[in-house]
């Protein structure tokens, strides 16, 4: 496991490293005298990635004191859209680059998972697929089959458009037109 995490450590760091000497004249700019790098770098997209990349941009900073690392969340599609004209140096994507995207240059840095999540006041300790694509569809809407608690399901999802929500319907093979979601969120940190 530590092998892995230094792995992507560095895939990002030198991801960063990149970004900052290719940075456009408006935002970077190198000392003629110095090789020292400065400027600053901005990272777009996934709220998934910002956290990770949050920190590693800390640390880039205390390393390279003259450049400020701004990380911005709003989803993937953001970071591919702000990468492809300029107003990021770098595009942060928690999904595989779809057909038209593959123009683009794309480091791996890790791999994440999703989880379904109750509250911790409910006794449910595990669901089936089919309990999951029942609740996300709008089948059951009411905890009593699964658990005996005569308690209804409040469902919360992701926005169309957001990576885990594009994951999660490939997965479950499902449209975002079956969902039937009581609350949707964008960021993760809303979740």
């Amino acid at each position: 496991m530590k092998k892995h995490q230094k792995f992507t450590l560095l895939t990002l760091i030198l991801t960063l490293s990149l970004g900052i000497q290719n940075c456009s004249q408006s935002s970077q700019k190198t000392s003629q005298t110095s090789n020292e790098l400065q400027g600053k770098l901005i990272l777009t997209g996934s709220s998934t990635v910002a956290p990770l990349a949050a920190e590693i941009g800390k640390r880039f900073e205390s390393e390279h004191p003259n450049v400020r690392v701004d990380v911005q969340t709003g989803g993937s599609s953001r970071g591919i859209a702000d990468a492809r004209t300029g107003v990021g140096n770098i595009g942060m994507v928690s999904r595989r680059l779809k057909e038209q995207e593959k123009d683009l240059q794309s480091f791996a840095i890790a791999r994440d998972g999703i989880g379904i999540i109750v509250n911790q006041d409910n006794s449910v300790n595990t669901l089936s697929n089919q309990q999951i694509i029942d609740i996300y569809t709008g089948k059951l809407d009411n905890w009593q089959p699964i658990n005996a608690k005569d308690a209804p399901i409040t469902v919360v999802n992701k926005a169309e458009g957001r990576s885990t929500l594009e994951l999660f319907l490939e997965y479950f093979q499902l449209k975002n037109q079956d969902m039937k979601a009581s609350v949707v969120i964008g960021d993760n940190q809303q979740g």
